[in-house]
Order: structure tokens, then sequence, then C-alpha cells
């Protein structure tokens, strides 16, 4: 029989009754009361369903949250004994990311920290307090103590500015959510109701920045220079910035890492978050004539558009041909490149869009001649079609994309500043204030910050 069959069989389920009991009447003030129930939800209720917590893999098979009852219940399963805090845990490893659920080998939750780097897909140890934050999908892992043999698992269903939202089961039967919101201070946890947590594990097939249901993410940036994150996005160390001059012109985002690089309009490329240091082979001291950034996919050099519509490699990218340039008039808008990193195209102030290096020509739905209207450009993966956002925030395809709907339209208010693709039917658009809207198929998401004045300058 498998060593799964003790897994979390004395789980948190009886410490915690007591320990909360205890709590809520030594410590009123401090601790939220739990509601009595009269009974335990039955055994088998779904509490959190998969597409609430976990997005678009739910799709891919039973990732609900359930109840274990009273605790009395014990019924193997394909991932295990029903419904441990493990179970959940080893069931989302194997849905999502390919694991063997029997390869974890183990008798207590708290020994999927040490099981984690030896299964069939190995998952990495992160500490709690170390230098890797958790992030969506990561397995949490609490200790066992004196008091309790046994520890717990949750799975990360969110995370954002001073928070970690998990889903779990086996906690706290009397009165069962299946989530909770614990605290985190940098990439520090503190204990639980008397339960350390040792860390997260983290899938080695896992993307980083994989996404759930708290929407996709990315960044925002002001003309002061920070970067602000949207959606499931975690915080960026921020790099340099210059308050009350708005002077940052537009940002790059590494994919699926909190990390990039801003524009300031100088042409001076500046990292934030991870991103390393890159040379710049033009800059024009004291002349606003830099325009847009864009970066390869090796994540650390690219190109800059000024206005003029030239094209400045930095970080060692090479030179490319160039088949639109208006010396002397400031009227390109922005830079996307095609996946091969060494083409793509510019967009002008009237919405032409301007292929350079071998990219091809595309047609446009949206022109406005004689009208410096159109704000920002985003390339589609299939790297020849896309949408234009003008400054009232319509979204126009190229290339192929389908029509789209934005959320928002402001006839006659230049607002709109920055857009992005989601996927190939939907994206985002930013405006001057810093808030996102959704097009086409994107779900709204959550923005960390709004501006009290129009400074917002892209987003990525």
């Amino acid at each position: 029989m498998p060593s799964l069959k003790n897994v979390s069989r004395r789980s948190p389920r009886s410490f915690l009754l007591v320990a909360c009991a205890m709590l809520g009447v030594l410590a009123p003030a401090v601790f939220e009361a739990v509601p009595v129930r009269a009974a335990p939800v039955p055994f088998g209720t779904v509490l959190v369903s998969g597409q609430d917590w976990a997005g678009a893999s739910s799709a891919l098979g039973d990732l609900n949250v359930y109840s274990n009852g009273s605790g009395s219940t014990d019924r193997w399963g394909p991932y295990g004994l029903e419904y441990e805090c493990v179970e959940l845990a080893t069931r989302w490893a194997a849905i999502r990311f390919g694991d063997n659920p029997w390869s974890w080998n183990i008798w207590y939750a708290y020994q999927m920290w040490s099981a984690g780097p030896h299964l069939q897909v190995p998952f990495q140890q992160l500490s709690n307090g170390g230098s890797v934050p958790p992030q969506f999908g990561d397995i949490l892992v609490f200790s066992n103590t004196a008091t309790n043999a046994t520890g717990h698992v949750a799975v990360v269903a969110g995370v954002g500015p001073g928070y970690v939202d998990i889903v779990e089961q086996n906690w706290n039967n009397s009165n069962p959510t299946g989530r909770a919101r614990l605290p985190i201070s940098g990439t520090t946890m503190p204990i639980r109701y008397g339960l350390p947590i040792i860390g997260w594990l983290r899938a080695s097939t896992a993307p980083t920045g994989l996404q759930g249901n708290a929407g996709p993410g990315g960044y925002t940036l002001d003309g002061y220079g920070s970067v602000h994150p949207f959606g499931s996005a975690p915080p960026a160390v921020q790099g340099p910035s210059w308050p009350g001059w708005d002077i940052a012109r537009s940002v790059a985002r590494i994919p699926g890492q909190p990390s990039g690089y801003v524009l300031d309009g100088f042409g001076g490329v500046h990292p934030f978050g991870a991103a390393v240091s890159a040379g710049v082979t033009s800059y024009w001291p004291n002349w606003n004539i830099a325009r847009g950034i864009a970066i390869r996919p090796d994540g650390h050099s690219g190109y800059v558009v000024d206005g003029w519509g030239g094209i400045h490699p930095f970080g060692g990218a090479p030179p490319v041909a160039l088949s639109a340039y208006w010396p002397g008039w400031d009227i390109v808008r922005g830079i996307v490149l095609r996946p091969d990193g060494v083409s793509g195209y510019t967009l002008d102030g009237w919405g032409g869009v301007h292929p350079f290096g071998d990219a091809p020509e595309v047609d446009v739905t949206g022109y406005w001649s004689g009208w410096d209207i159109a704000r920002s450009i985003t390339l589609r993966t299939d790297g020849i079609s896309g949408w234009v956002v003008d400054g009232y925030n319509g979204v126009h395809s190229f290339g192929g994309a389908p029509a789209v709907a934005s959320t928002g339209y402001f006839p006659g208010q230049d607002v709109a500043r920055g857009v992005m693709a989601l996927d190939a039917a939907g994206g985002y658009t930013v405006t001057a204030w810093g808030n996102v809207r959704a097009f086409g198929d994107a779900p709204p998401v959550e923005v960390s910050a709004t501006f009290s004045s129009a400074v917002a300058h892209g987003l990525s």
C-alpha cells in the first residue's frame, strides 16, 4: 500500500479546533471570532471551485477544494486520502505540472518540503524569508510542532502587497472556508496559529509569474519613473526615479518576471527588479525625444525608438534597417518587436504601422491623416498582427488581429497612454491616471496605484 496512506492523518484539524477556541476567548481584540457551526460541512462539499482560484488551469482537471467533513471519513482517491490537506497539493501538482502523485512517498504533510526536490517533476525549495517570494501555484509547507506532528500544506492562489492568498483542505473543520489570506512582509511569512511556515515549493516546470484567478498581471509606469503592479504581478524592486519630474516615457517588462527597463525622455535605459544594467548607443541630454522601448527575447537587450523614427540598440542588440524615418518631425509614438528579436514595427501619431528589419507590411484599420492621436502599439505572438490604441482609448486592429471592444471609451479626451496584448483576442490599455482597462476577452484586473494627475506613460 502506498505510504501516502497516513499523510496528514492527524492533520491540523484537532489542534486548530482547540487553538482557535482558546484564541477566541483569550484575545478577542486581536483575532477575529470564528462563527460557530452546528455541524461540520458534509464530506466532499465543494468549498472553493477550481475555476474560482485556479483560473485557466481549472480546465485541466478537478481542482475543486473540498470539505473533509468531521475528519472521520477515510476514503482513498487517485491523489491520496480524501480530502486531507496533502491530497489537494498532490492533485494540483499532478494536474497542473504532470507529477506522479505517488512519487511524494511521505507520511506527514511537513515532509513534502524534503520530498519536493526528488519527485518525478522536481519542486524547488524556496525558504520562508529567502530571496524569492511566493507566486501563484506554489505549495506552501507548514512545519510540524510539539503539539502538531503532521504540519500542514496549502496551495498559493494569489499574491499581493502584504498578503498571500491560499486554498487548503482540512483546516478548521468546524467552519471550513477552503481559503485564507495570510500576511507577508517582504519574503517573510509569520507563524500561523502556532504553525511556522518552512517555505514554498515551486515546480520546475512552473513559469515565472504563473497566474491564476488573481488575473493576468503587469506593470504601469508613471512619469516620475516608478513602476506599479496590476493584477497578479508582484511588487517590483524600483530602479531610478525622478520625483516631481515627468520624464519617464516607456516601460518594457521581461516576460514572466517582475523586472524590466524604464526609458527616460533623454534615451536613458534604467533597469528595475532583477534586470541588469544595459549600455545605450544613443543618448540626448536635455532633449526629450526618446519615445518607446522594446526588449528582445534574451531579456537584457533591445531597442529604443526616438520621435523621428530612429531605432537605437541597447544591451548589445544588433543594428536594424529602417523603412520609415522623419528627421526633424517628432511623430513616432511606439515600437514593438517580433519573436525573432531583430524586426518589428513602429507606430506614428497618425496610426501608421511601419515595419523594420525584415518584418512584412501590414494593413491597419485605424488611420487619422493629419491628426496626432495614436498613442501605443502592441503585437500578438504571431508577430504580424496586433492592436493600436488611440487617445480616446479606442482599440484598432492591424495585420489581421480581430476587432475588439475596449472597456471605456472617452471621446474628446486624450487619455490613453499604453496598450498590451494578453492573448490572441484581448489585452489591456492604461489611461493617463493609471487605470488599467480590459479589451476583447481579457478579464478585468485590479490596479495597485492610480494618480491624481495625468502622469501614466505606458504598461507592459
